[in-house]
C-alpha cells in the first residue's frame, strides 16, 4: 500500500509517520453527521447510523481494506459507543451481533452474523474472506472509537458510569462545551481542537498500521509523540521522554530506573505529603504497585512491590502545611527536607522527590535549595522534580535538567488533555546507560516502555491522550510569556474577588517562588468553605463536589449549569480541606474575560451550600 503524507495538523506538531491524505477531505468538525442518504443500516436511531456512516465514508478510502471488513469495523465502533454513551447511542437492535463486536474479536461464523445484520434484510454475500479476517484482526484493538480508546490505559478512574456518561473525575472523554470547568488541577473536559487532532491520529494509526503492522505503528507514534514533548520543553537535546500513563505511574517509572542504576544499594525516598502529590505516589516512590491494576490491564497487588524491587526505598514525608492548613515557613521544610536527606544518606542513596507546583500550587524546596542540596550531597542525592500539574515554562524544566535532575510532567492537568498522560524528562546519556546496563526491574514493563529494556507495551489510548494534550501545548507555546503572565495576574484577580464575595469561602495561602516568569504566578486557588461554625470536612466537600458536577435544576434556580472545580484536597489534619479553582493554558489561550463564567461557578455553589445546610 502506498502512503503518501497528509498536510499537518495546525497547530499541533507532527505526531505520525507517516501521515496520510484520506483523513484530509473528511469534515471533522462535529462528532456525528448526517448518514448518506440511500444507504441501509440496521442501527436504531439517527445518530448511531450517522456515526456508522461517517466510519464507512474514511475507511473505504483506504487501499487494501475490504468492503466486508470495514463494515465490520464501523460496526464495531457504533457498538463501542452504545455501551459507553448509551443515552445517544444505544441500545442497539438487533443487541446479539452488536453486542459481539465490542469486546474480543469473536469467531468467523459470529462475523459473518454480523455482516450478514449489517446488509439490507440479510441480503447478499455475508462471507468473511481470510483477506478480510487478516484485516480485522490487525485493527480490531484500533478499530474502537476515539471516545473508548480516550479512556482506555488507565485505571478506573476512566471507567464512564452508564447512567451519566461521567468518569470519576467527573468528565467525559468528548468535547462538552456547556461545562463549566476550572478543574484543571485534577481533570478538566478536552476541547474540540484537542479531539479532532486526536481523531485524526485515531485514523492515521489505522492507516499506519495497514502499511505496516499496528506493532509499527505504535513505536512510530509513541516516539513521534515522545519527541514532541521533548520539543515543546525545549530539552530535545538532554533528556528522553518515557511515557506513562500517569504522574503517579512516572514516579514509580523513575523510581525503579534509579534503583536499575545502584543494585543493592540502600535507598531512601523523600516526599512532600501525599495531599499535596497524590495518595499513590507513596507507593510508587517505594517500587510499589499503587492500584490493583497496573495501566497495562495486568491485575496486581496494590502495596506489593514490582517485580524486580522486592527491597524499595525506604519513605520519609514532610509536610509542606501545618495542623490547620496554613504553610510552614521555607526555613521550617527546607529543614525538615535537610534532615531526612542527611539521615539516608549516612544510610545509602538518596531520592528528592521536589514539587513544583503541587495540587494546591506550593514549591519545595525552592529551586536555589534543590541546588545548594545536589552541590552539598553531590552523588549521595538525586533528584526528582514533580512538575505534573505542567505549570510551568519550558526554560525552567531545561534549567532541572541542565542540573541533572529527572523531571516528571503530565498532559492531563494544565493542558487539559484527558486524564492519564504522563512522561520521565530523563537525562538522555544516563538512561541510555541504565537501560544498556539489563538490569531494569521487570515489573516495569507493565507501566512503560524503554527501550533497551524489558517493555514493549505502546498503548493507543496514551498515544491518543498526549495528542490531545499537544494540541493545547502547541497554540499555548505560540503566547508571548507577557501576555501570559497578564492574564494570569487578571484571572487571578477576578478569582480572589470572586471568592471574598461569599462570606463562606476564604481562599488558602500557596505562596509562590519570587521571580518574574508566568511559572511564579499562582494559577490554583484552594478555598475552605464555612458550615455553620466550623469549617468543612473532607466528606461534606465531597459532596459538594458532586453536586456542582451534576444538574441540579430540579433543586434550585440555574442548578442545570454543570461546573467542574478541582477534587477536594486535604490541608490539614482532622479531615479539614478545600475546593480548588484552577486556571488553563486553553482558558489563558483564548484571552476572554471568564468573569461571567466565574460568576455562574461561584452562584451554583451558593446554592449547592445553601441546600445542604
Amino acid at each position: 500500500m502506498r502512503m503518501t503524507p497528509m498536510a499537518e495538523a495546525v497547530p499541533a506538531p507532527p505526531l505520525a509517520n507517516p501521515r496520510t491524505e484520506f483523513a484530509q477531505s473528511i469534515d471533522q468538525r462535529t462528532p456525528c453527521r448526517p448518514a448518506s442518504p440511500g444507504r441501509p443500516t440496521p442501527f436504531a436511531g439517527r445518530v448511531a447510523a450517522s456515526r456508522f456512516h461517517r466510519e464507512l465514508a474514511w475507511m473505504e478510502r483506504l487501499p487494501g481494506l475490504g468492503g466486508t471488513a470495514v463494515a465490520v469495523l464501523a460496526a464495531r465502533v457504533v457498538g463501542c459507543m452504545s455501551v459507553i454513551n448509551p443515552q445517544e447511542y444505544g441500545p442497539q437492535e438487533p443487541s446479539d451481533w452488536c453486542a459481539r463486536l465490542v469486546s474480543a474479536r469473536p469467531e468467523r461464523d459470529a462475523l459473518e452474523a454480523a455482516v450478514a445484520a449489517l446488509m439490507a434484510e440479510g441480503s447478499g454475500d455475508a462471507a468473511i474472506t481470510a483477506a478480510d479476517l487478516a484485516c480485522v484482526d490487525a485493527l480490531w484493538p484500533l478499530a474502537a472509537p476515539l471516545e473508548h480508546l480516550l479512556a482506555s490505559g488507565g485505571d478506573d478512574r476512566l471507567t464512564l458510569n452508564p447512567a451519566t456518561g461521567l468518569n470519576k473525575y467527573g468528565c467525559t472523554p468528548w468535547p462538552s462545551p456547556d461545562v463549566i470547568s476550572f478543574g484543571s488541577c485534577t481533570a478538566s473536559s478536552l476541547s474540540e481542537g484537542a479531539f479532532e487532532a486526536a481523531e485524526r491520529a485515531r485514523r492515521d494509526l489505522v492507516a499506519s498500521a495497514l502499511d505496516t503492522s499496528p506493532a509499527s505503528a505504535l513505536a512510530a507514534a509513541s516516539e513521534a509523540i515522545a519527541d514532541a514533548v521533548l520539543k515543546y520543553f525545549g530539552v530535545d537535546d538532554l533528556a528522553e521522554a518515557v511515557l506513562a500513563a500517569s504522574g503517579t505511574d512516572a514516579a514509580l517509572v523513575v523510581t525503579g530506573l534509579l534503583a536499575a542504576e545502584r543494585p543493592g544499594e540502600a535507598l531512601t525516598s523523600v516526599l512532600v505529603s501525599p495531599s499535596e502529590t497524590g495518595s499513590g505516589v507513596p507507593d510508587a516512590v517505594q517500587g510499589r504497585h499503587f492500584a490493583s491494576c497496573a495501566a497495562s490491564g495486568s491485575l496486581v497487588g496494590k502495596g506489593e512491590p514490582i517485580d524486580g524491587l522486592a527491597f524499595g526505598p525506604a519513605l520519609v514525608t514532610i509536610a509542606l502545611r501545618d495542623e490547620t492548613g496554613l504553610p510552614r515557613s521555607q526555613r521550617q521544610v527546607e529543614a525538615d527536607f535537610e534532615a531526612a536527606i542527611r539521615a539516608g544518606a549516612a544510610a545509602g542513596h538518596v531520592v528528592l522527590h521536589a514539587i513544583d507546583g503541587s495540587k494546591t500550587g506550593l514549591t519545595a524546596p525552592d529551586r536555589d535549595a534543590c541546588r545548594r542540596l545536589a552541590q552539598e550531597y553531590g552523588a549521595k542525592l538525586d533528584i526528582v522534580i514533580d512538575a505534573c500539574q505542567a505549570r510551568i515554562e519550558p526554560a525552567l524544566v531545561r534549567w532541572y535538567l541542565l542540573q541533572g535532575f529527572s523531571v516528571l510532567v503530565t498532559g492531563s492537568k494544565f493542558f487539559s488533555a484527558p486524564g492519564f498522560c504522563g512522561a520521565v524528562l530523563f537525562p538522555r546519556m544516563r538512561l541510555q546507560k541504565i537501560t544498556r546496563a539489563g538490569r531494569l526491574p521487570a515489573g516495569l514493563s507493565a507501566y512503560a516502555r524503554l527501550q533497551g529494556g524489558f517493555g514493549s507495551r505502546r498503548c493507543p489510548g496514551l498515544i491518543l491522550r498526549w495528542t490531545a494534550a499537544l494540541h493545547e501545548m502547541a497554540i499555548f507555546g505560540c503566547l508571548p510569556a507577557q501576555q501570559i503572565g497578564a492574564t494570569l495576574d487578571h484571572m487571578g484577580r477576578a478569582i480572589g474577588a470572586a471568592i471574598s464575595r461569599d462570606q463562606r469561602l476564604k481562599l488558602v495561602a500557596a505562596p509562590r517562588p519570587s521571580g518574574m516568569g508566568w511559572s511564579e504566578k499562582p494559577s490554583v486557588f484552594t478555598f475552605t468553605v464555612q458550615a455553620g461554625k466550623g469549617l468543612m470536612r473532607m466528606e461534606e466537600l465531597r459532596r459538594v463536589y458532586r453536586d456542582l458536577q451534576e444538574d441540579c435544576s430540579a433543586k434550585f434556580a440555574r442548578g442545570g449549569i454543570r461546573c467542574q472545580l478541582g477534587q477536594p484536597v486535604l490541608l490539614g489534619k482532622h479531615g479539614l480541606g478545600g475546593i480548588r479553582i484552577a486556571i488553563n493554558s486553553s482558558q489563558i489561550a483564548s484571552n476572554l474575560d471568564q468573569s461571567d463564567r466565574l460568576r455562574l461557578v461561584l452562584e451554583k455553589l451558593g446554592n449547592v451550600l445553601d441546600d445542604t445546610a
